[in-house]
């Protein structure tokens, strides 16, 4: 069965340089079969047995620096594109909905601290919603503009648009 290992805080300006195919080396590196990259984000799904600390020791020894790796198998991703509770404002633009997936479900105090955040502006108000390892945002004044964060939430997050969730849906399922 597929998986997909989601690396944080890969190839954003320029910094932390992880290239794709040195990427799907070091997978395969591990015994990892049917390996794919997909953008410059540090997206990967693969078939074969590993765990989040060889993926990362690899990825370390490889790129030197440390890259935390969320992993996720193809049925739980499926049950994240089916849990979507923006699916109309996806529809409307892909760009303006994403995922955080999380390392660990959120305490109450992280929640709190989100809760917190000025979510809006007089042209629109950004939304969120928290589904036990994952965290939904809709902001429609695009990512870069809105005040959500999950680092409030005091987990592991790596965020991907709606865009790459479905992408990478389709990678896993293979449709």
């Amino acid at each position: 069965m597929p998986t997909i290992a989601l690396l944080r805080g890969v190839n954003v300006g320029g910094n932390r340089k992880v290239p794709m195919a040195a990427l799907k080396a070091v997978a395969q590196s591990l015994g990892l079969t049917k390996v794919q990259t997909y953008i410059q984000s540090g997206n990967l799904v693969f078939e074969g047995e590993t765990n989040r600390a060889d993926l990362e020791a690899a990825l370390e020894r490889e790129f030197g620096f440390s890259v935390a790796v969320t992993l996720r198998s193809a049925e739980q991703w499926q049950v994240v594109i089916a849990r979507n509770p923006y699916p109309e404002q996806a529809e409307a633009d892909s760009s303006k909905v994403h995922v955080s997936s999380l390392d660990a479900i959120p305490q109450e105090a992280g929640l709190t601290a989100l809760r917190a955040v000025a979510i809006g502006t007089e042209e629109w108000t950004d939304e969120w919603t928290h589904d036990g390892l994952h965290l939904y945002l809709h902001t429609p004044g695009g990512l870069s503009q809105s005040k959500l964060n999950a680092d409030k939430l005091k987990v592991g997050a790596t965020t991907r648009n709606w865009r790459t969730v479905l992408k990478l849906g389709e990678l896993v399922t293979g449709t």
